[in-house]
């Protein structure tokens, strides 16, 4: 029986990944929702991938539907159950419209779900890997995959490398660009507390006071880059480099960081409200990235007031300019990202215009100002119900 007593509309948000796991999708996605939350119910049915999660949640007062019995192919189960879930809460709940987050899992299932007239469904492509890597890897079924885009009734892209991949997909809609944004509460580093963070973290890892730091905020995965880096700094003596993050190659660049053992910080995964004080501790932040969907990390660290070297790939160039707000490079040049390093560490005063620059810069990717774009996005789609 529908709940009549919450006017507001009600989206389905699918998602192949939600909270506790966190990528830039997941991010956004958070920040958005908690954004919108006055002109929007949200429930949100994403794959569960650890046993440890409850199958049902609240995650900031929205109800979370965790899909599976904990192992990675919850994946595969989302696709077969999205629909009957759609189905459910358009009964029940009222649901007006599925919100699918990538072109994956959970994005097959939501087009499942329109193509049985359960709901219809707009898509956001946040995608981060390299696109011809997605294309092989759909190839076993690739009607099935380009129908995502077919029968979206709205497709938002953060960047607009996405839009021109989701024409050759075949979407009959205008792609609309919306990046993603930053947390300026979060990020905004007075400096008091760039003092006080500085020096606890380098007293901590046993930093001298007076060495350059590099700091990288990523998942310990392949598409990162940070083999690269590592090798990087294997060529700077003395500059020290912090990694915040985890993931499958973290014993792989541990054995690669063994030359530069004293100087390369692996501190592991760190919640969204620790990062602030790495990002004071440092003096460059760099992620060199052989492909990327946009990085929100990069807006996080010019809010935080470092300059950025990063890679010529996917999104980045639509928010950092080279030699304005950072300095970009080709994707796996270390000869090059050594150099760019070492450049930015030798030049204080042109590290301190490019900090100038990207505080202005990054000031139009506040959540405040990206999500009332969201928003009139998602009310668009919902009016053409």
């Amino acid at each position: 029986m529908k709940n009549f007593s919450d006017t507001r509309p009600h989206i389905i948000i699918a998602t192949t990944a939600f909270a506790p796991f966190l990528g830039g999708a997941e991010i956004a996605v958070q920040e958005l929702i908690k954004k919108m939350s006055t002109s929007f119910r949200f429930t949100i049915v994403t794959a569960r991938m650890d046993s440890k999660l409850a199958r049902r949640d609240m995650w900031e007062g929205f109800n979370v539907i965790r899909v599976g019995c904990g192992s990675k192919f919850d994946k595969l189960w989302l696709i077969a159950v999205f629909p009957w879930y759609a189905w459910r809460f358009k009964r029940q709940r009222g649901a007006d419209l599925v919100w699918a987050i990538m072109a994956s899992y959970a994005g097959i299932g939501a087009m499942l779900a329109d193509s049985l007239g359960i709901l219809p469904y707009v898509l956001t492509l946040q995608e981060g890997d390299d696109l011809e890597g997605i294309e092989k890897r759909v190839r076993i079924a690739p009607g099935i995959f380009k129908h995502i885009f077919l029968r979206a009734r709205g497709i938002q892209v953060i960047a607009p490398f996405l839009a021109d991949w989701a024409k050759k997909q075949g979407a009959k809609v205008e792609p609309v660009v919306i990046p993603n944004g930053v947390s300026s509460e979060l990020f905004s580093i007075t400096s008091h507390e760039r003092a006080q963070y500085r020096a606890e973290i380098r007293t901590d890892l046993g930093i001298p006071d007076d060495a350059h730091v590099v700091l990288s905020v990523s998942r310990l995965v392949e598409k990162n880059g940070l083999g690269d880096l590592i090798a990087a700094i294997h060529n700077l003596p003395e500059v020290h480099l912090l990694l915040v993050g985890d993931g499958e190659l973290r014993g792989e660049l541990e054995e690669r960081a063994k030359v530069s053992a004293q100087r390369i910080h692996f501190i592991g995964s760190q919640q969204q409200t620790a990062l602030k004080k790495y990002y004071a501790a440092a003096d460059v932040f760099c992620r060199p990235a052989h492909s990327e969907g946009q990085g929100i990390v990069f807006l996080e660290a010019l809010q935080a007031g470092l300059p950025v070297v990063a890679t010529h790939v996917g999104g980045i160039p639509s928010i950092i300019e080279d030699g304005v707000h950072g300095v970009l490079v080709e994707p796996r040049n270390v000869e090059a990202l050594t150099a760019a390093i070492d450049d930015l560490l030798k030049n204080p005063e042109g590290c301190a215009q490019m900090v100038a620059r990207g505080r202005g810069h990054v000031a139009r990717f506040n959540w405040d100002i990206i999500a009332p774009r969201i928003k009139e996005w998602l009310s668009s789609a919902i009016s053409l119900t």
